[in-house]
């Protein structure tokens, strides 16, 4: 019963009945009874070095399963710590629960030690920031997170809880009353969507990672398969479908495919399937005929917007007889060549996207990567052709460096079965790279690239196209193999791709932590 529990206890019980299986966190004085009812639980806790690490861990391992990732941090700085991977995962719709412990009550708004108003710094980055003062409002909390999941709205949530409520009975009685904030799927909205469809021509469709979160993968499938409309993706939904498919156009937008991007310039429909239709997505979009299925209205950009869960509503389009494009526009799309006769340029170290080349060249169904912020991101996004969902993990909406590295680690927890390529560079490594104590804690099965140029690469990219002088971007790098060695990881000094090839294929054999140091030239990337 209840009331043989404290809050904490309440808590974390009530998160193990919800299916989470791991929590991801930094401890600390504010948050010592929620980590004595983990302790207690059947959760695994992941000790992370960082509580910038923890949240970009709980990210990756929510974009990877489409539930809630879940970190902790207890007050003050480390509340300030989790800033910067919360608003990543709001840029990009993730669910996260993000738990902070607080202050005392009666030392809320007194400037005591660690006092600050961390609801406030929260709210406009989670979609809402709760300070759950009371066993009531805890309760209520909960069950509101996991109820907007289930409706499929996604975002991170936060949960505030000062330490002397946590050890508080939770002795209550009440009744929790949830809300539907979404709209059942009207039929009228269903048969209005299909008469769009039969008068298109040209029709295109646009998937979002919100297909994903709300578990209508195969929903999505069976549509594309019944109505042959040719599909593309946003970079988060990149692999819903395998891109090798050949009804999956890939990626749409700014570094999108040439046959994506020419199908959305020409397309007289497009349907968005779970996809806010950000400024990239949307760059090559000429008509206004948007058909949009969203669980938040405030990312309304469409000619016909449905507040609706798409899970619900595609099943419900999929009961119908529904329209079969024509074979004309297809072939109109297939006619556009993807074959590009790249020129390098001579380099004396190697060539940065022959480097990326060589580690894509030994990426397979059972490799997830992680990306950084950075140069490296336009070669992994324009060479590589992703076979399944969430196989490439960037917060694009947001790019902040030092994501790679903490994000492995999740994803590794999420697909333990998998071996995970974390390709990162050298100046975004050492943003968070204490997380290499994780990693080699935990044996986990992480690859690390360097992609190291001694620079701030993008930056200065920036600079020289400016005309302006190389400012404060050359970085004295530390020797990586001499950190990998203190932190018990195996690596490698890599100076040749034939080298890398070989390295590579026996780090995947050998299923351990490696970390490969790659030296670089200074090569500007092409801009979208």
């Amino acid at each position: 019963m209840k009331i043989n529990k404290n809050i904490a206890q309440y808590l974390v019980d009530k998160l193990e009945s919800y299916g989470v299986e791991y929590v991801f966190g930094y401890p600390g004085e504010q948050i010592i009874p929620i980590y004595e009812a983990l302790r207690k639980s059947n959760i695994k806790h992941v000790l992370m070095r960082h509580e910038q690490g923890a949240v970009h861990a709980a990210d990756a391992y929510a974009r990877i399963t489409g539930k809630y990732g879940v970190c902790l941090a207890t007050a003050g700085p480390g509340a300030m710590n989790l800033v910067m991977g919360v608003s990543a995962a709001f840029k990009d719709n993730v669910p996260l629960i993000v738990i902070t412990g607080d202050v005392s009550k009666k030392d809320k708004g007194t400037d005591s030690f660690q006092d600050l108003d961390i609801n406030t710094v929260f709210k406009p980055i989670t979609l809402k920031s709760f300070y759950s003062s009371t066993p009531e409002k805890l309760e209520n909390n909960i069950e509101e997170i996991f109820n907007n999941n289930e409706q499929g709205i996604t975002g991170p949530f936060h949960i505030n809880i000062p330490k002397d409520i946590q050890i508080k009975p939770m002795n209550v009685d009440h009744k929790v009353i949830k809300g539907n904030k979404i709209k059942a799927t009207l039929e009228s909205d269903v048969e209005e969507v299909i008469k769009l469809i039969e008068d298109a021509e040209k029709p295109l469709i646009i998937a979002g990672s919100g297909v994903n979160y709300a578990q209508a993968t195969e929903e999505l499938i069976e549509f594309v398969e019944k109505t042959k409309i040719p599909l593309t993706t946003t970079y988060h939904a990149r692999g819903i479908i395998s891109e090798e498919n050949k009804r999956n156009l890939g990626l749409i937008g700014n570094r999108g495919t040439n046959k994506a991007n020419y199908a959305s310039e020409h397309a007289d429909l497009i349907l968005a399937f779970g996809s806010r239709l950000s400024d990239r997505t949307i760059s090559h979009i000429n008509t206004e005929n948007i058909v949009q299925i969203n669980t938040k209205k405030e990312q309304n950009h469409a000619k016909y917007f449905y507040h609706n869960n798409i899970k619900e509503f595609l099943g419900k389009l999929n009961e119908k007889e529904l329209p079969v494009n024509n074979n004309k526009w297809k072939i109109r799309i297939n006619n556009q060549d993807e074959i590009k006769n790249k020129v390098y340029c001579e380099t004396e170290k190697l060539h940065p996207e022959k480097v990326i080349e060589t580690i894509l060249a030994e990426v397979d169904n059972n490799i997830t990567m992680t990306i950084d912020a950075g140069t490296t991101p336009t070669y992994l996004t324009i060479d590589s052709t992703l076979t399944k969902q969430s196989q490439m993990l960037f917060p694009g909406g947001f790019g902040p460096m030092g994501y790679s590295l903490p994000a492995s680690i999740g994803a590794s927890f999420a697909r333990p079965n998998d071996i995970i390529f974390a390709t990162t560079g050298d100046g975004s490594i050492q943003m968070t790279i204490q997380e290499l104590a994780v990693i080699s804690t935990y044996k986990l099965p992480i690859i690390i690239f360097i992609i190291n140029n001694s620079l701030l690469g993008i930056i200065k990219q920036w600079q020289d196209m400016a005309d302006l002088p190389q400012y404060q971007v050359t970085l004295n790098n530390p020797d990586f193999l001499k950190i990998a060695e203190a932190y018990n990881i195996e690596s490698d000094n890599i100076t040749s791709l034939e080298e890398l090839t070989m390295k590579i294929k026996e780090a995947k054999k050998n299923k351990k932590p490696h970390i490969f140091n790659i030296d670089v030239d200074d090569v500007h990337i092409p801009l979208p």
